[in-house]
């Protein structure tokens, strides 16, 4: 495992705890959200829907629905991988979060 260096955000050093894949989810997570979904949120904020089917597919795609859940195709990451993809969804919306905790 490396050692990341500490980024001037990270005031208490979290990232120096997590393992490589977690940073991974975290960091995969978080370049799906920058990229496919906050340019969207406030359209579809202002439309009162999401397109709901074509994100739960996106979402099944990058993996993070059930990802915590052991069997049925599911990836059994562990809870903090589990949380970080979740802590990066609700940076989004809190919405998109919601679709994957409860998919889940």
């Amino acid at each position: 495992m490396t050692s990341p260096s500490l980024h001037p955000f990270d005031l208490f050093g979290i990232d120096t705890l997590l393992n490589d894949e977690e940073r991974d989810i975290r960091d995969t997570v978080r370049a799906m959200g920058d990229r496919d979904l906050r340019p969207h949120v406030a359209e579809w904020f202002e439309r009162g829907s999401v397109p709901a089917r074509e994100l739960a597919a996106r979402l099944g795609e990058l993996g993070v629905l059930g990802m915590h859940l052991q069997g049925y195709g599911c990836a059994g990451t562990g809870a903090v991988a589990y949380g970080l993809a979740c802590l990066e969804l609700e940076a989004v919306d809190s919405g998109l979060r919601s679709l994957v905790s409860v998919q889940g």
